[in-house]
């Protein structure tokens, strides 16, 4: 056998590999223990993680849920849908039908809407009323007010409207056997100054007979409000009040009531809990292009459109004379074709086919800043009669052209003040003369 190799008696294997064996089983035992080791202490660290985050769940504040929840819409004033001259636009009641209902799936919801529907009384508001009626049977809200416009109609117009919604209309303020005050602790009340055509019981009388009531319409304005709030202590009471333009973003306490509103013209609804008795967590919703249509609603709207287009109320604008007779872009091209050609590519000249795209081409609310003349009597009549004065033309900005056709030197500059007939803060809330006459310039 060589020199340094002896082979082991029992297995036969060389002394060097055993003695190797050896030396790593007697390593073993301190191996497994450093495994051990960590082991628990990853073990250890894992507990003690846990225990953390269950003691930190302790200490924090618990979010309760709330005892009641009230959403709210009203004074819509005939704003139906947004313009859509200028993208993006808040409001509609579309959009609020939709929010609406993803907000009353929710328990102990109830849903009130402050009144104000229409801006008037004429046969265009009748026409919203009773779309708007139709969509309040859908969304059954707990209390739908009776606001200061419905009032002043006749009580044969009101019982109609009452009927379309289902029955849900309510008034702790007006006398009429066909309204009903309500079977929740809601009170629906109307100012004083209220011109209307039934017998108007007095805010403060009608709210010490309901002192069970919980929430309050009042579809009066703020400072109203806050003097009838003033004269009785709340008690942990809600006040929705009318608001003409942006509503507060926060609510206020005022002698134990907490006053809120939604502002006008259908750009929010509003949301408020109730909490241990305190009324909080007040949000504003934007009826912004994030929201979608809502079926129901958007069916309701064409149908409404329709019956403006079938009744002519288009024809029956009220036409005055002019001193100049209109006589069309076309008109003026011979004289002024560099400016004529700028005309033709810009959003004026199409003005008419945006009206088209969303049926509202017969809508004499729209048609009016979208054409020339529409309330004159040599202006737009209709595409077939008066195909010349559709869109917005040169003679919208700078009046009728018959005068300057015969004597050209007569000045028909236009400037700014042109331009705010149309493009007010509800149709064009971003308008600014300056950016605008960018795009137009000629």
């Amino acid at each position: 056998m060589e020199a340094g190799r002896r082979m082991d008696a029992d297995d036969g294997r060389p002394s060097q590999w055993r003695n190797r064996r050896l030396h790593e089983l007697e390593a073993l035992p301190s191996n497994l223990h450093s495994v051990f080791r960590h082991g628990a202490m990853t073990r250890f660290l894992l507990a003690l993680g846990s225990l953390g985050l269950a003691v930190a769940s302790l200490l924090a504040p618990r979010q309760e849920a709330p005892d009641r929840v009230v959403v709210i819409t009203g004074d819509i004033r005939g704003y139906l849908s947004p313009c859509g001259c200028t993208k993006p636009m808040m409001g509609g009641v579309k959009r609020m039908a939709t929010v609406v209902r993803s907000l009353t799936a929710q328990p102990n919801v109830w849903y009130v809407d402050l009144g104000n529907w229409t801006e008037g009384k004429g046969r265009q508001d009748q026409l919203k009323a009773d779309a708007l009626a139709e969509l309040f049977a859908a969304l059954k809200p707990s209390y739908l007010n009776v606001g200061a416009i419905e009032a002043g109609i006749s009580p044969a117009e009101l019982l109609a409207l009452d009927q379309i919604a289902g029955g849900r209309l309510a008034s702790d303020s007006l006398q009429a056997e066909f309204l009903r005050s309500g079977d929740l602790p809601i009170l629906g009340l109307l100012s004083e100054d209220t011109k209307s055509v039934l017998p108007i019981r007095p805010a403060r009388e009608a709210l010490l007979s309901r002192p069970d009531a919980e929430v309050v319409l009042f579809a009066g304005n703020h400072e109203r409000a806050h003097a009838l709030a003033e004269s009785e202590y709340g008690n942990g009471r809600l006040l929705i009040y009318s608001h003409r333009g942006d509503p507060p973003r926060n609510p206020e306490e005022v002698n134990g009531w907490t006053l809120v509103s939604v502002g006008d013209k259908c750009r929010y609804v509003g949301r408020i809990e109730r909490i241990n008795g305190k009324w909080t967590n007040f949000r504003l919703i934007e009826l912004g292009p994030e929201h979608n249509d809502d079926s129901l609603a958007h069916r309701l709207y064409e149908s409404y459109l329709m019956r403006v287009d079938e009744e002519g109320l288009l024809d029956q604008v009220p036409r005055t004379p002019s001193e100049h007779q209109y006589v069309g872009s076309q008109a003026c091209a011979s004289c002024h074709p560099s400016a004529f050609d700028i005309w033709k590519d810009t959003n004026h000249a199409h003005a008419y086919a945006t009206l088209v795209a969303t049926k509202n081409h017969r809508d004499p609310e729209c048609v009016g800043c979208h054409v020339v003349g529409l309330t004159k009597i040599s202006g737009f009549v209709s595409v077939d009669k008066t195909p010349d004065l559709k869109d917005v033309g040169c003679e919208s900005c700078h009046g009728p052209g018959s005068a300057h056709i015969v004597k050209p030197t007569a000045s028909m500059k236009a400037g700014p003040e042109s331009c705010q007939s149309c493009h007010v803060p509800d149709h064009s809330p971003g308008f600014q003369f300056d950016l605008y006459w960018d795009k137009i310039k000629h």
